[in-house]
């Protein structure tokens, strides 16, 4: 199937819906946090394949869930609440590099590996109070969490990763809690390196996934989101 090739020097994208049938729409472009962050509103997202390569998606349907509707179990919650300690955008990059370990298997560079350049760029974003992590704890030990991009009322979801049983289950189950309370409209869970199987979604087509993207950034622009 044909696909767009992207100028470094321009930062766009075609639209979204000239994605082909496996949702591949481009390949290239400058990697920045200006054209990542066009991406999330466009409905796009990049993964690399083979590792030099930089390859922007649009599938369809997109996997997301809903906070709003998401009947999240308080029991579930409070007994995961006396395993473990939660925190927030404490170790942001002991995150990031807890994700490496569990996704850089050596040998083995698919679409998961997170390299140094993708670091650099999420810890940007988070500089710029886009990106942004869940912790979990095991007394002083850290066992799980989470990151990806919040923009206005929606969260894209990058990384999760776990080395203590129900540490990740954790991680996202107060995420969705903490985006329901927050009032945001959807999560995305889209990448293999964020999908947590045993977690109840949602598919929704394309279509009506840009569009949300799209009223999202008109209603709240450049402003950051509340975490």
């Amino acid at each position: 199937m044909p696909y767009f090739e992207l100028k470094k020097e321009e930062l766009t994208f075609p639209p979204a819906y000239f994605a082909d049938i496996d949702g591949l729409l481009a390949v290239g472009g400058t990697m920045s946090v200006e054209r990542l962050l066009l991406a999330y509103n466009s409905g796009i997202y990049y993964w690399h394949y083979p590792l030099k390569h930089i390859k922007w998606w649009s599938p369809d349907p997109r996997t997301v869930i809903r906070p709003n509707l998401f009947e999240l179990s308080q029991s579930r919650l409070d007994f995961l609440t006396t395993a473990f300690r939660v925190t927030v955008d404490t170790q942001f990059e002991k995150v990031l590099r807890a994700c490496q370990e569990e996704y850089n298997t050596e040998g083995q560079m698919d679409n998961g590996w997170l390299t140094e350049r993708m670091v650099r760029m999420f810890k940007e974003l988070h500089q710029m109070g886009y990106a942004h992590s869940v912790e979990i704890w095991n007394n002083h030990q850290l066992v799980g969490g989470l990151f990806g991009i919040a923009i206005g009322k929606l969260f894209f979801g990058e990384y999760l990763f776990e080395t203590a049983d129900n540490a990740a289950e954790f991680a996202i189950l107060f995420l969705i809690k903490k985006l329901k309370d927050e009032g945001y409209v959807l999560m995305d869970m889209q990448k293999e390196t964020f999908f947590f199987p045993d977690i109840e979604h949602d598919e929704i087509p394309r279509l009506e996934y840009v569009d949300i993207c799209k009223e999202n950034v008109k209603k709240y622009g450049d402003e950051l989101p509340k975490f």
